[in-house]
């Protein structure tokens, strides 16, 4: 994101410059934030790089309003790791979500927590959660004073809805289902499955387990990679009944932080579900891949919802 001449403006008003340095009264405040014993005992601030460079730049400044607010209500803002040192366990928490170490960096007028990760990044924290501000210290500050909308980053599941296919039984839909997040996944870099776990369940996911194994995926096409699939969960299910139950399956990845799963005959639900999950770090860092894939699986779900109706509903 480009800084505004507004944006800027208002870091000017603060007595912000270009090369600005606080240096020793910067290193203060952080020496003051690393003091700060836990009440375990432990002292749980690590300064790094990224967050030195930033409060050496922006320690002491009050960044006012700079106007109403361009997309949400702007608010003022305060750079001192004091404001924000005692919250260390939802600093260290999220920070393992997202595999980066934070460090305090200051308050809003909302009352807001300020935090830099490793990477330069300014996140706030208040009751609704965490927010990415910016991809620096320099656009968090003026996001805030501009009222630019922040990125809510916490875990995020969607679901899609399709009805059964009129011409497959449930296996097969359920297989070839399958195969679609398999190749949406897999072409937006999130997950690529090595294999499958088959699960069915009776009573609708509510009674006793017939079976749960994991199937390889075949290399090569995936016409044929579904062919041999259903070949191989009919053989492990034998006579197993599948009416009444629910059938579900799971895509079995290297662990990415996205998982994704297929279902069919769960209660409440009518035909096939699709369930994609991603885990805090995936939100923040591929944003643009979680929803370029949840666009396909929106298209896809309008496709199927074309479809003529089965016959007769439920498992067959």
């Amino acid at each position: 994101m480009t800084v505004s001449t507004t944006g800027r403006g208002a870091l000017r008003a603060a007595g912000w410059r270009p090369g600005r340095d606080t240096g020793d009264d910067a290193l203060r405040g952080m020496l003051v934030a690393v003091g700060t014993a836990a009440p375990n005992g432990d002292r749980p601030w690590e300064p790094f790089p990224a967050a030195e460079r930033a409060l050496r730049e922006f320690h002491g400044l009050t960044v006012p309003p700079a106007a109403a607010g361009a997309e949400v209500a702007a608010t003022g803002s305060t750079v001192n790791p004091a404001e924000a040192r005692f919250a260390p366990r939802i600093a260290t928490s999220f920070g393992k979500a997202i595999g980066q170490r934070l460090f305090p960096f200051g308050r809003t007028d909302a009352d807001a927590l300020l935090f830099i990760d490793e990477k330069g990044r300014l996140f706030a924290v208040d009751h609704g959660g965490w927010w990415l501000l910016g991809a620096s210290a320099e656009e968090g500050l003026t996001a805030l004073a501009e009222g630019r909308a922040p990125r809510r980053i916490a875990p995020r599941t969607q679901h899609w809805q399709l009805p059964r296919h009129p011409d497959e039984d449930a296996v097969t839909d359920l297989v070839k289902t399958a195969m679609v997040p398999v190749y949406v996944l897999h072409h937006h870099g999130l997950l690529t499955a090595r294999s499958v776990r088959f699960r069915v369940v009776g009573l609708r996911g509510h009674g006793s387990v017939r079976l749960d194994d994991e199937f390889p995926l075949a290399p090569g096409s995936l016409d044929a990679g579904a062919a041999r699939l259903i070949d191989d969960i009919r053989r492990a299910l034998g006579p197993t009944p599948l009416v009444s139950a629910e059938a579900s399956v799971e895509l079995c990845p290297v662990a990415t932080g996205v998982t994704c799963s297929i279902s069919s005959g769960r209660q409440g639900d009518q035909g096939i579900g699709i369930r994609l999950t991603a885990d805090t770090r995936i939100v923040l860092e591929s944003e643009d891949k979680l929803a370029a894939a949840a666009a396909e699986f929106s298209s896809y779900e309008s496709r199927r919802a074309a479809l003529p109706s089965p016959l007769a509903e439920g498992l067959r």
